[in-house]
């Protein structure tokens, strides 16, 4: 596994990159801007216009602060990012080597298919962990030298969150690779379940509805609000998405063992 690691590695990270860049420039345009806006008054009618739904779903910060800026522009939509980088992942690197036999050709050689569906698990949960500690240093070092106050713990404690959730998402999107083989069918499945069930979350919140019900949507356990505020963060919503990430992440790997690949 080690060796289909170190390779996949190798193949992943120019694209990786690229997806760093996009991210962490617009942290670093967000950081940037912010001593050039205007007072609370302003930032008060900017988060009024709003909808409900969505200052439901970013949570309860203040945004006449620098670290409630921060999680407003760049925090409150890392778990979008993450969770289409990891659904686009999946599909290049599960579905796309079933599809195009590649897969035919890796079993074929001394490797198990536990071995060759770990090797993509591992690969794509450091690959979003690159992307949290990357989003991390950009913050840490953006926010003095702009010459604000930096909040290192709340960023960290912050991106933590998104990683469980990017990771979540991740595994989620191996497990349906795991069983369908057309990488375009599953990216499209990651994308456009990333931003529906991103909304509905949003719907739910807004109207209220039973715990039980908005427990079901990954997006529910981001509580990167409450650590940018400086509040407790509910460690059951870490819990539950490190839980869901084994789950999903098992569920991935017993399927791919138990299929057909030659169907």
């Amino acid at each position: 596994m080690r060796a289909l690691a170190i390779d996949l590695l190798g193949r992943s990270w120019f694209a990786l990159a690229w997806w760093m860049v996009g991210l962490l420039s617009m942290g670093a345009y967000v950081v940037a801007i912010y001593g050039s806006l205007g007072g609370t008054e302003e930032f008060q009618d900017l988060w009024d216009a709003y909808p409900e739904s969505i200052r439901e779903l970013i949570g309860d910060v203040n945004i006449g602060t620098i670290d409630g800026w921060i999680h407003l522009e760049f925090m409150s939509w890392i778990p979008l990012v993450l969770g289409m980088y990891g659904g686009i992942f999946a599909a290049g690197n599960i579905s796309k080597e079933t599809e195009t036999r590649t897969a035919d050709f890796v079993l074929g050689l001394p490797v198990s298919r536990t071995e060759f569906i770990a090797s993509r698990l591992l690969v794509g949960i450091v690959n979003i962990g690159a992307i949290c500690v990357g989003s991390f240093v950009m913050l840490a070092a953006m926010v003095p030298l702009m010459g604000h106050d930096t909040s290192p713990d709340r960023y960290a404690l912050a991106l933590a969150n998104a990683y469980l959730l990017g990771a979540a998402l991740f595994c989620g999107y191996a497990f349906i690779a795991s069983f369908i083989d057309e990488q375009a069918r599953v990216i499209g499945i990651a994308i456009g379940g990333t931003l529906v069930t991103y909304i509905a979350t949003a719907a739910l919140r807004a109207a209220s509805a039973p715990d039980i019900v908005r427990w079901l949507s990954p997006f529910e356990h981001y509580r990167a609000a409450e650590a940018m505020s400086g509040r407790a963060m509910e460690p059951g919503s870490l819990a539950v998405l490190a839980v869901a990430t084994i789950a999903a992440g098992a569920a991935a790997l017993y399927w791919y063992n138990r299929r057909d690949l030659a169907a």
